[in-house]
């Protein structure tokens, strides 16, 4: 598994709203502008998780976004699923998928541990614990 620009950039999209805060709304262009992104780019990722109810945002000429939940409550799992991305650290593990090794290969049930922690890893990021500063990576 390889995470794409779309997650690695709404990543970095929702930790700016998240370190941004309540107090006014981030338009896509400043998030753009700070990383030199493409702004289509970046207001595309924002409308996919706002789609997903973790973003919301405000019209206008002072609108922009912000985070809809406590940074606390999104997950990274949260995010990068909303983007559509596939968390399957195989291509055998997904929903469908199989290979003509799967009901004999020896590494799958390893693959589906490693997967399952992988997950749980992901679900127990939340937007704030990669905020915090005094965290260590």
């Amino acid at each position: 598994m390889q995470l794409t620009k779309k997650s690695s950039y709404g990543l970095i999209a929702v930790l700016e709203l998240a370190r941004t805060g309540e107090e006014y709304p981030l338009p896509a262009s400043a998030i753009a502008n700070q990383y030199s992104l493409s702004r289509s780019f970046v207001e595309k990722i924002l409308h996919h998780l706002r789609q997903a109810g973790l973003v919301s945002s405000t019209q206008g000429r002072k609108g922009g976004y912000h985070l809809a939940r406590d940074p606390q409550t999104i997950t990274v799992r949260q995010v990068l699923e909303a983007l559509d991305e596939s968390l399957d650290l195989v291509g055998c593990l997904g929903p469908g998928a199989s290979c003509g090794l799967t009901d004999i290969c020896p590494t799958r049930t390893a693959w589906a541990r490693i997967d399952e922690r992988f997950k749980q890893m992901l679900d127990s990021l939340s937007l704030a614990d990669l905020t915090d500063t005094d965290v260590a990576p």
